[in-house]
């Protein structure tokens, strides 16, 4: 995290509710007060692109998650002897799903 913007003591308490109203409540950023300043701190741009990709990562094994629901109904007929063509190739399109989302998460 970073100062994103300072208010320097001494203020009057309209300034301090001002500055908490625009860097809190409006910007989101984490107030803190020092023995000279109230501060506003946010996170940096790469704290917030490992967030954005942490977010997309868990993103995809929820899709990967959802994908592993979807074989089971095929994966047990065809283990039961009753699978048909249709499950087969169902199997074979979330298969390549699946592929698709595995290689995305490696090259994040």
């Amino acid at each position: 995290m970073e100062i994103k913007a300072t208010l320097q003591k001494p203020y009057e308490e309209k300034d301090r509710l001002d500055f908490i109203i625009e860097q809190n409540h409006k910007n989101g950023y984490e107030i803190k007060e020092t023995e000279t300043a109230l501060e506003a701190w946010g996170f940096t741009a790469e704290e917030i692109a490992e967030q954005e990709k942490q977010a997309h990562k868990a993103d995809l094994v929820a899709q990967l998650d959802a994908i592993d629901l979807k074989t089971i109904r095929a994966l047990r007929a065809i283990q039961a002897g009753q699978g048909t063509q249709a499950d087969t190739d169902k199997l074979a399109e979330l298969e390549a799903k699946a592929a698709q989302i595995r290689e995305e998460l490696k090259e994040l």
